[in-house]
């Protein structure tokens, strides 16, 4: 049976933590709000007092998840070679949001994703662009380069593996997420970043 409501704010965060497992699996399209109440032990009734229905929680997984940074290279260190790697181990270990934003670009008219909390999510990409232009001036990247396009070339690499585990397992026999397969590609995200420092990349000092 589920739980009665004792803690408002402690309901809340065991209803987000379920939908985010239940989007992650199935989508907004494909998420039931039973099974979201079962997740989390509670009463099916407490969506709707909380969140006001199913779109409403996902707006809110949605905007706890980015204020929480889920990737966008949050977090990680701040120089490469070494934050490309670590921004890989970062997203792998958070699998259901990589699937939730699998869905968002999915269903995005249907959820209004691409209009809910736009401002705050181009004021946080600003940040990782400018993120790119200091490694840039730093010489740890290359400066003929845009740095919005070179920063979602980061991002796609480290993410890669994580957006197409099957395909990865095919090339290179070895699955995303194993020991061997993780431990190979960290070593290959670090020796490109460190290639793509100036000096690497064109000879100069």
């Amino acid at each position: 049976m589920a739980g009665r409501e004792r803690n408002p704010e402690r309901s809340r965060e065991r209803i987000i933590e379920a939908a985010l497992g239940e989007f992650a699996a199935k989508g907004f399209a494909g998420a039931r709000v039973a099974a979201i109440a079962r997740r989390a032990g509670l009463n099916q009734q407490l969506i709707s007092h909380h969140f006001g229905g199913k779109l409403g929680l996902y707006r809110a997984v949605m905007a706890q998840r980015r204020r929480r940074g889920g990737g966008e290279l949050i977090g990680v260190p701040e120089q490469m070679p070494d934050a490309l790697a670590d921004f890989f181990d970062r997203a792998g270990g958070d699998p259901d949001w990589v699937r939730v934003l699998l869905w968002e670009a999915l269903e995005a008219p249907e959820t209004g994703a691409e209009v809910a909390g736009r401002d705050e999510r181009r004021a946080r990409y600003d940040e990782r662009v400018a993120w790119v232009e200091s490694e840039q001036e730093a010489g740890r990247l290359p400066t003929d380069l845009d740095p919005t396009m070179l920063l979602m070339t980061l991002l796609g690499s480290a993410l890669y593996p994580l957006l197409l585990p099957d395909v990865c397992e095919i090339m290179t026999g070895e699955r995303p997420g194993s020991p061997r397969f993780d431990e190979r590609y960290r070593a290959h995200l670090r020796g490109f970043a460190g290639h793509l420092g100036v000096g690497s990349l064109s000879g100069r000092a």
